[in-house]
């Protein structure tokens, strides 16, 4: 090989070492998704877009289910599993709905899931966790939640966001959507009081929450929510 294709084969290789190395030592940064756009605008009768949410099948008949005293009249659409599973997310909401000091708003989201139905499902949008058809009073999960390897404990601060939702009623406003999240907020305060330990959704919500109702309604209406 000539001399000349030698130095700049030398010179390549020695840039591409440089550069791994620099990747390794400055690994580049995930891109951030927006706070307001971290959950979606409402669609129709669904407090969030999830596009289209596949519904698990369940038993027919459903099972018997005993619901937590709170929220007697909670209908599971699932069988033994999913009433377990969600049971342990309820129980603590209930614990909490009867604790002295906690917030009006959260007692009544909690109080809101006595009349609603709840279900996994499939969403077609990625990274959504929850919505609810208010139409329908059906709070939906994602079936990602379902899965034993996941805490159930997840789920409560989503329940008490779409609780505040089911408990507001329709149109879900940007207005609407921050007292959710401020609902979530204080629930996620309760249930976790690690902060450390605290599940993505409520930081999401403590961050939309920190920046005041004002700033955080000028945004989720940037993001698609009605004012």
């Amino acid at each position: 090989m000539p001399r000349p294709l030698i130095v700049v084969f030398v010179a390549f290789a020695v840039a591409g070492i440089g550069l791994v190395v620099w990747l390794f030592v400055h690994p580049p940064a995930p891109k951030q998704v927006a706070l307001e756009l971290r959950r979606s605008p409402p669609a129709g009768s669904f407090t969030h877009d999830v596009v289209h949410a596949a519904l698990v099948d369940v038993p027919s008949p459903l099972p018997p289910y005993t619901a937590p005293a709170c929220v007697a009249g909670v209908v599971v659409e699932g069988g033994k599993p999913a009433q377990e599973r969600l049971n342990r997310a309820l129980q603590p909401l209930c614990e909490l709905a009867e604790r002295p000091g906690t917030p009006a708003d959260v007692v009544g989201s909690i109080r809101a899931l006595a009349t609603a139905k709840i279900r996994f499902a499939l969403f077609t949008r990625t990274g959504e966790l929850s919505t609810a058809d208010l139409a329908e009073r059906r709070i939906l999960l994602a079936v990602a939640l379902s899965r034993t390897n996941v805490p159930a404990g997840l789920i409560a601060p989503l329940l008490v966001h779409e609780g505040y939702h089911l408990g507001a009623a329709a149109p879900v406003t940007a207005a609407q959507e921050f007292g959710a999240r401020r609902a979530e907020f204080e629930a996620c305060e309760a249930l976790f009081p690690e902060r450390n330990r605290f599940p993505r959704g409520c930081d999401d919500a403590e961050a939309v929450v920190r920046l005041g109702e004002e700033r955080a309604v000028e945004l989720l209406v940037r993001a698609g929510y009605p004012r």
